[in-house]
């Protein structure tokens, strides 16, 4: 290996570009330029180390651009309980834990009893996270979890939430994540990739305000704030997304002079959603969720496989529930992608993406704290049309073909089933989008 540089001699731009414009055979350069509408960015099909604006980084330092894992790049696989029985919560927790998932994400919409939905069930030994109509039952989770509190979260959305002394007494001397940001939420309604990180960014730093008024520290609020991120469907784009939002939130609690290198660290939990699954085609559906959570398994901390038809009037399938774990678990256990830390890394065209991403994100967090933050009534309904219009041009590029999605605008199965969607949850007020309900064309 010591002659490994000798064997490849460094390619210089000028003649990678002589090579590129031989394979096209007299066409211009030009045409390996694109411009993305939805994204509002102008990028090329090649970069180089000659393009490249700052210096290789390495995984675990300032800024977390890539990300803080250095042993592994492992990531918790989860699964999502809504808690309407007790007995059958408690149940699918334990089905789900035997099928391989190590976190659980249980959401109550009202008070329940813990102790018999988490009954059998050893936290010390998984993640779980918990969304709580209130803080009412906080105590008494924290109770059940004992010595393994520092395994578990709660889901109160930082968007808008209020800080309440009960709860500043319950987690001021804890390091567990209280507070979500809901990134997952806005991505869900359409929103682009620089648009999400943006209301990540603005959302996080006033939790971050709000947590230092009420008397923590930097690194005690930072420690009290982890992020839920949607995963779309643009491969290289999405995983530039994750190494931007980390590099920013870096940024941001690095203005604050943090004691400890770990408040730096962006806990995320990627969600794999419904914006572009289809229940005409749903065997397409699992390459989808495969490619999105790949994107996620560069430097998520978890990745949530949402069943591509949980939202099926008929309800979810075994099938999708059981193949929403595996993915994750092929993932790691045939592809070894947990073995590999940041593995995007020192790729140039993913780094020129994370630029760009983190450019547009940053632009976008500026201009939204100038104008009194993005919890200022007038900033956010600013904020929702912008994504709106986003949304809306996603849906004009599948209804006019120039974005194809199989089974849906192109490519129809001729044996698909009648089948129909429930009501997807949106956001902030804001539908959520789904590409399944526009009209297919014939097969070309």
């Amino acid at each position: 290996m010591d002659n490994l540089f000798q064997e490849f001699p460094s390619v210089s731009l000028a003649e990678w570009k002589d090579k590129i414009l031989k394979d096209l055979k007299g066409k211009d350069l030009s045409v390996l330029d694109f411009h993305d509408p939805i994204e509002a960015m102008d990028f090329r099909a090649y970069y180089h180390r000659e393009d490249r604006d700052v210096e290789s980084l390495t995984p675990g330092s300032f800024p977390a651009t890539r990300g803080s894992k250095t042993d592994n790049n492992d990531w918790k696989n989860g699964v999502y309980i809504a808690v309407t029985d007790e007995k059958e919560a408690n149940e699918k927790a334990r089905k789900f834990l035997m099928m391989g998932a190590d976190l659980l994400i249980f959401q109550a919409e009202q008070a329940v009893n813990w102790k018999s939905i988490l009954d059998g069930i050893q936290l010390e030994y998984i993640r779980t996270q918990f969304a709580l109509a209130s803080p009412d039952q906080i105590n008494d989770i924290l109770e059940i979890a004992g010595n393994a509190k520092n395994q578990i979260a709660f889901c109160f959305d930082a968007h808008a939430y209020t800080v309440t002394p009960d709860l500043q007494k319950a987690m001021q001397e804890s390091q567990i994540g209280t507070y979500v940001v809901n990134g997952y939420g806005v991505q869900r309604c359409g929103a682009n990739t620089w648009q999400e990180i943006a209301f990540c960014l603005s959302t996080g730093h006033e939790m971050l305000l709000k947590l230092m008024e009420q008397g923590f520290s930097i690194d005690k609020a930072a420690a009290q704030i982890h992020f839920h991120v949607g995963v779309g469907s643009d491969y290289f784009k999405e995983i530039a997304k994750f190494r931007a939002l980390r590099q920013l939130w870096s940024k941001v609690v690095h203005a604050y002079n943090p004691e400890h290198d770990c408040s730096y660290n962006c806990q995320l939990t990627a969600i794999v959603g419904h914006t572009n699954k289809s229940l005409r085609d749903p065997y397409t559906n699992l390459l989808r969720q495969t490619t999105e959570a790949m994107s996620a398994a560069n430097g998520a901390d978890a990745i949530l496989v949402l069943p591509y038809d949980m939202y099926n009037e008929e309800g979810s399938s075994e099938l999708a529930q059981r193949m929403a774990l595996n993915i994750s678990n092929i993932l790691k256990e045939e592809s070894y992608l947990h073995h590999v830390i940041d593995a995007s890394g020192g790729s140039y065209t993913i780094e020129k993406l994370t630029e760009f991403t983190g450019k547009k994100a940053w632009e976008y967090f500026q201009s939204i704290e100038a104008k009194g933050g993005i919890e200022a009534a007038e900033v956010l309904e600013l904020f929702k049309n912008e994504v709106k219009d986003t949304a809306e041009l996603r849906m004009s590029a599948y209804q006019n073909g120039t974005k194809t999605l199989i089974g849906v605008n192109k490519f129809p199965d001729p044996q698909e089933k009648e089948t129909k969607w429930a009501e997807i949850p949106g956001y902030l007020g804001m539908n959520a989008f789904n590409a399944d309900s526009i009209q297919k064309t014939e097969t070309v």
